[in-house]
């Protein structure tokens, strides 16, 4: 039998531990070939790993399988049971696998059970020697992406193992607590996380509150996108500047007119000081600008009615929120507002 002949026959058993020690013990010859690669680099013990056959695992580890084999792809054995921890710990205690071996991306083995959200399997890591400062290629920790999905009680366990992550920021210049206040999905999760994270960072509120991303967003703005009001009174409460703006000068009003959020702008209208005809730093638009051009007639409305803004506001080509709602067909709106003077 030769290499080619022995993989194939293999994989087709590789859920059968009785026949692959069979194979190997027949076929002597075949015994070199168990680090064999198929044309992805898997080896045999890559497909009994992504089975969770730990049976099959031993088998090939016996007859001299390597428990570091890497494939395309960057993944070794211990990338493909993640999922299973009797096979996680097989590796691990007996066979002493690296634990903070990366695959492509730079995504170690906690990584991806944090991103799981599989809490028992990142314990096992973590006390099994995982590094907690280690970050995928765009900048993320554990902590930082079992957050940005919500998994409440792994996120507590990671701060508590290694709270300097709270301010690890990403590439892009994000925090943990950012990634927390941006949950669109699970709000209770978002303020649970969010008050667990800003009662365990290193830094002062204020500095935390303000930090800024690279593209100059902060938590009051994430917060305002994610509709989590709630969580947006609760930073305000704790000192958050309501007038906030990213690096193009939008601040939550523009933003909520954008993305038509009704009810963020109702809740920003309980609070005082706010400048609701404020221009952005890009175009000059002002909140009824950017409402008219998405074509969002209630939030034009609410602004013209309940607010009361200025039509009247010219952007950097002369042009009025009237003139924006005609030049992109938004017919309806376009005859609501009034012509510019």
């Amino acid at each position: 039998m030769n290499s080619a002949q022995f993989m194939q026959t293999a994989i087709r058993q590789i859920d059968d531990a009785d026949h692959i020690r069979q194979l190997l013990e027949k076929h002597t010859e075949t015994q070199r070939d168990i680090n064999k690669k198929d044309e992805h680099g898997d080896t045999l013990l890559h497909f009994a790993s992504r089975i969770h056959n730990m049976d099959v695992m031993a088998v090939l580890l016996e007859f001299g399988a390597d428990p570091e084999a890497v494939n395309e792809h960057g993944r070794r054995p211990i990338h493909e049971v993640i999922d299973s921890l009797d096979c996680l710990q097989f590796l691990v205690k007996k066979h002493h696998v690296d634990v903070n071996a990366m695959k492509r991306g730079d995504w170690t083995p906690v990584m991806i059970a944090a991103l799981k959200g599989n809490l028992e399997i990142v314990q096992f890591l973590t006390e099994s020697g995982a590094l907690l400062n280690r970050h995928t290629k765009d900048g993320r920790t554990a902590l930082y992406l079992a957050v940005q999905e919500g998994h409440i009680e792994l996120s507590k366990y990671l701060t508590d193992q290694y709270p300097a992550a709270i301010t690890q920021a990403t590439n892009s210049g994000r925090f943990p607590t950012q990634a927390a206040a941006a949950l669109h999905n699970d709000h209770d999760a978002a303020i649970e996380i969010t008050h667990y994270l800003l009662s365990h960072a290193v830094i002062p509120l204020p500095k935390l509150l303000g930090h800024r991303d690279n593209s100059g967003r902060n938590m009051l703005l994430d917060s305002a996108v994610s509709q989590n009001l709630p969580l947006l009174k609760f930073l305000l409460d704790q000192g958050a500047d309501a007038n906030d703006a990213d690096s193009l000068g939008r601040n939550m009003i523009h933003h909520a007119a954008m993305m038509d959020h009704l009810n963020v702008l109702k809740m920003l209208n309980t609070l005082k000081g706010l400048n609701w005809n404020a221009p952005d730093a890009w175009d000059y638009w002002t909140p009824l600008m950017h409402a008219a051009r998405q074509g969002h007639f209630d939030i034009v409305k609410y602004l013209m009615q309940t607010i009361q803004v200025d039509p009247n506001s010219k952007d950097k080509q002369g042009r009025t929120a009237q003139a924006l709602a005609s030049l992109w067909h938004h017919d309806a709106i376009a005859a609501y507002l009034p012509s510019s003077p």
